[in-house]
Formats: structure tokens, sequence, C-alpha cells
């Protein structure tokens, strides 16, 4: 008996030690190749500092498209500031598109206000005071969908909003349309598609998307070369009250911002188009994000416009992109946006975000229905989605794994020490290497709280991607109109360039 408990401690030390091994190698590996490209993303930002742009370029069309569902609060700002840019710029436009889905979705969180805690957390797309109201009605006792939705009628639809503060100050540049059905927001930016002049632009930006001039000055010098897909990438920003966890989950997104997403993009420029197998594998997978993406009339009519068979628009769209050969230029100016204010709601939009991931498979049955790309190019996407869907999935397992590893007692030389190099490439070199593009202090006690903050925001990263798959194995993946659309109030402010 004795030298059985011995032979399974012995055995359960051994499988210890593999994890743990797995882990720090595996953190070594993945961070070591980010670190390289980070420092590409870094040198290449330097060396395109293009300096004072002249307030007007001649360009091509451009539409503004901003796609907003409850998002009342942000449309004065919006506004506000797209009216002082329109002016700079020839042959800019803006369209806010509303959507007939937010009466549907207002009934959605009525009854679902009536089961279950009403939290921040849980109910994202509402206002503090509207989770005020009926956080008061529900502590008064049993509370009805009925009683639930007078208290969501009192605010006014976006819709009427954006109609009151059009009629307050006309534009001849700003349109509004609505659009009627219960699509996403993919469907509400093709419903504006349709009014796109012939040789235009259509750009997505979110209500709380602030493009200061010199970006979009940027973005024009690129526009009058012609190129298909024009994408400005964005740096994730918190006030700075905010608690260590918060700033963490946004330093952790602006560095995969860095680290990951515009590495992609330029590898993509790179090898669209290119032959070879190999070429298709280093193409690798565009990931387009809507605070500053930019497609040209006839590259959005031959994919076949924004996907709407999925939850979110950006990666499908990055697939659609992809299996086209079409390489997307990135603008090498960095502007900010809001992230989310807190642990709860950072864990929410992972878990919105994990969507795209679990939607590959109908992606790519659609593509292949489609004829888009080749039998083997879908199978080199494939690959790509399972690897980063995976890596996303095992973040926080293998970063803690791996601090288990270095601070462990127990832990053997060389395991410690490998354990020590994953975790100061994961943590301790993004930090150093991005704190003059974030704007932050290089003091030892400033970059040792970033250090911290982003540890905690990795032990953390994984939370929503797990909730994810574990919502489509309980069958409730948000893919239908029986769930709310994944777009959120953020209770951050909108922010502006950040280099």
């Amino acid at each position: 008996m004795a030298a059985d408990k011995t032979t399974a401690r012995t055995a359960g030390g051994a499988a210890a030690s593999a994890l743990a091994w797995a882990a720090a190698t595996g953190l070594v590996a993945r961070h070591g190749a980010g670190a390289w490209e980070l420092a590409g993303t870094v040198s290449w930002l330097a060396r395109h500092d293009l300096g004072p742009l002249p307030p007007q370029l001649p360009g091509p069309p451009v539409q503004i498209v901003v796609p907003v569902l409850r998002e009342q609060e942000h449309v004065g700002a919006a506004l506000a500031w797209w009216r002082t840019i329109l002016p700079l710029f020839e042959g800019m436009s803006l369209t806010l598109v509303s959507t007939a889905r937010e009466d549907h979705d207002r009934a959605l969180l009525a009854r679902a206000a009536c089961d279950g805690p009403v939290t921040r957390a849980r109910f994202s797309q509402l206002t503090p005071h509207e989770l005020s109201a009926l956080r008061a009605v529900r502590r008064r006792g049993p509370m009805t969908a009925k009683d639930a939705a007078a208290i969501l009628a009192q605010s006014p639809r976006t819709r009427e909003v954006i109609d009151r503060e059009l009629a307050d100050a006309p534009d001849e540049r700003i349109k509004h349309l609505t659009y009627p059905g219960l699509g996403r927001k993919a469907a509400q930016l093709n419903h504006a598609a349709r009014l796109l002049p012939p040789g235009g632009y259509l750009a997505v930006y979110d209500v709380d998307s602030r493009p200061d001039p010199k970006a979009l000055a940027m973005v024009y010098a690129r526009l009058a070369d012609r190129p298909p897909v024009v994408q400005q990438h964005a740096l994730h920003t918190v006030p700075s009250h905010r608690g260590g966890p918060a700033r963490g989950a946004a330093m952790l997104q602006s560095i995969w911002t860095l680290r990951r997403e515009i590495p992609y993009a330029r590898r993509h420029h790179r090898s669209a188009g290119l032959p070879g197998a190999l070429r298709r594998w280093r193409d690798g997978l565009a990931q387009p994000v809507g605070h500053g993406l930019y497609l040209r009339d006839d590259i959005l009519a031959a994919i076949g416009g924004f996907p709407e068979n999925s939850v979110l628009d950006d990666v499908p769209t990055g697939v659609a992109l992809t299996l086209a050969q079409i390489p997307t230029v990135s603008v090498p100016s960095l502007t900010t946006v809001p992230a989310s204010g807190s642990v709860a709601e950072d864990i929410a939009q992972g878990r919105r975000w994990f969507c795209s991931y679990l939607d590959y498979p109908a992606v790519l049955r659609g593509a292949a229905a489609r004829q888009a790309g080749t039998a083997r190019h879908r199978s080199v996407v494939a690959v790509v989605a399972v690897y980063r869907g995976t890596a996303w999935l095992a973040a926080s397992p293998a970063t803690l794994l791996t601090l288990l590893a270095a601070v462990a007692p127990g832990s053997r030389r060389a395991l410690r020490v490998t354990a020590i190099i994953g975790l100061t490439l994961a943590i301790v070199v993004p930090v150093v290497a991005t704190a003059p593009i974030r704007g932050v202090r290089r003091s030892p006690a400033a970059l040792g709280r970033d250090c911290g903050a982003l540890l905690a925001a990795y032990l953390l990263r994984s939370v929503g991607p797990w909730l994810a798959v574990a919502d489509a194995v309980r069958g409730r993946h948000p893919a239908t109109a029986a769930a709310t659309a994944p777009k959120a109030l953020r209770s951050a402010g909108p922010s502006g360039a950040a280099s």
C-alpha cells in the first residue's frame, strides 16, 4: 500500500513537472516571438513619424460610418467631435446608423432583469441610472417584465437622440440612417454601404472613436494611392483612478495591438497575393478592427459586404480579406480608445470577443460555399484560427503554472530559470518597451506597478473565453436574435490620438 502511494505521488509529481515545463517553454517561445514582433512595431512607428501634416489633403470620398445601438450617452460627444473634423477633409461625410434592434434588445433586457442579479457585468448595455432604477424596484419586491420595460422606456432611443441632435444643429455632411432589421453591427454597416459613392471608401469607427486631425491626415496620405484596405490601430486606456486589474487589462490589450495586431496586418500586407503554400502560412490571417477600418467600395462589394452570420464582424471580415488575398495597409499612427473599466466588464468583453473564434467553422463553411479562396488556403486559415484561439484559452493557465514554477521551493533550477525567462518576456519586456508609446513614466516604481497589473491581467485573460466556450457547450452561443447584440456602453470616456 505504501509503495502504491509512493508510486502515485511520483507519477503525480512527474505529471506536474511536465505541465510546468510545457507552460514555461510555451511562454518562452510565444513571448520570445512576441518580443521580436514588438521590437519591429516600435521601430516601424519610429521610422514613420511623418511630423506635421497639412490640415487638408485631397483624397477620394470617405463615408465615416458609426453604428450605434444603446449608446445614447455617447451620441452628443461623438457628433461634436466629428463636426470639428469634417470641415478639415474634403470629401469626408459622417453617417450614424441606428437600428430597430434596439427595441428588440430592450424587451430582452427587461425580461432578463427580472431573473438574476442586476449588475453591471450582466447588463453592460444599461446606463448607471437605469441599473439603479431597476435595483430600486427589485428591492421593493418581485419585478415584472412590464415594470422593467417601463424603466427602460424612460430613456430615449438612440435614434431619437440622434434626430434631436441633428435637428438642433443640421449639417449637410452628416446623415442618420436606421437599419430596419434585427441584424447586428455588420448589417448596420452594409445598410450604410448602399449610400457609398463610386470610388469612395467606407470607414468604420465606433461611437467612442476620436481620431485626431493628424491621424486622419496620415490616413488620407495613404488613400491617395487608392489602396484596397487601410487600417488605423488604437491603444486602449482607462482613467488614472481605475485600479490595477482594469489598468492591466487595458495595458494588455494595447500590448496585444503592438505585439500581435499590427504585425499580423503588416505581414499580411507583405505576403498577400504572393504564390506558394509557405507564403499562405506567412500571410496568416488579417484581423481588422473597428476603430478606423477603411474599405474601398469595390473591395467591399468583392467580399460580399460585412459578414452578417456571426456574432461579431471584424474577424470574419478578416477571413474574407485573407481568402481574397487583399492586402491591408496599416497607418503608423495610433489613436487611443477607452477600455473596459472593471474586471467584470473585461471578462464580459473577452466572452463576447471569443465568439469570433467559435464562429470560425461557420464562417469557413460559408466561404467554401461561396468558393472563396482555395481549399488549402481555407485549411491554413483554420489552423491559424485554432492556434490563436488555443493561445487565448491557454494564456491564463500557462501564466499561472509558470508563475508557480518560478516561486515554488521544490522547482528544479532549470525549470525555475526557464519560468523566470518566460515571465520576463511576457511581462517585463513589453511593459518597458511600450512605456514611451503608452505615455507613462519609466521610473522603477511605475514600471513595477505596471508589471504587477499586467500579470494580474494575464491571470484573468482566459476567463472570458472559457465562459464563451461554456455558453457554446450549453447551447447559449449568442449568434441569434434570442440574445442581445454584443455592443455595450463604455463607462470610460473616449480619448484621442496617442502618437
